[in-house]
C-alpha cells in the first residue's frame, strides 16, 4: 500500500487503515491477545501495531461499537476506494494492490483524462502483507 500512496501522492489520495478489532482474541495462538476494554485500550493497541509492523498510513480506529466497520458491511479484511464524494467506488476482500491500483488510476483521471496514470503496481510472488 505504501507504494501506491507514493505513486498516488500528487492526485489527492488519502490510504488509510481501519482497525476494527482483535480479530482471534484469546484463540489458539493468541491466548495472550484479549479483547479491547476500553477506546484508550483500543488506541493504545493500534499505535502497538503501528509500531511493530511500521506502517506507513494513517490508521483509523473505529468506535468501540465498530460503526464503521458495520456501515460498510462488517466483513474481515476489506479494501475500499472510497470516491470523492463518499461513494465505495471499489471493494474487494484482502488488500490486491494491483487491483486497487486499478480502481484508483480510473478514479484519478475520471475529471482530467489528459494526466492519464496508468496502474503499475504487481505483487505477483509476494506474500500476503498488512
Amino acid at each position: 500500500m505504501e507504494e501506491l500512496q507514493a505513486k498516488y501522492a500528487d492526485r489527492d489520495v488519502e490510504f488509510v487503515a481501519m482497525y476494527v478489532r482483535e480479530p482471534h482474541a484469546g484463540e489458539v495462538g493468541f491466548r495472550e491477545v484479549r479483547d479491547h476494554v476500553d477506546f484508550d485500550d483500543k488506541m493504545e493497541r493500534a499505535r502497538e501495531l503501528e509500531r511493530l509492523k511500521d506502517v506507513k498510513i494513517t490508521i483509523g480506529v473505529d468506535d468501540m461499537s465498530q460503526a464503521q466497520h458495520v456501515a460498510l458491511g462488517n466483513l474481515p479484511n476489506m479494501a475500499y476506494v472510497i470516491d470523492r464524494t463518499g461513494n465505495v467506488a471499489y471493494s474487494n476482500t484482502w488488500q490486491h494492490a494491483e487491483h486497487i491500483d486499478e480502481a484508483l488510476a480510473k478514479l484519478v483521471t475520471a475529471d482530467d483524462p489528459t494526466r492519464p496514470i496508468f496502474p503499475t503496481v504487481s505483487t505477483k510472488g509476494l506474500s500476503t502483507a498488512i
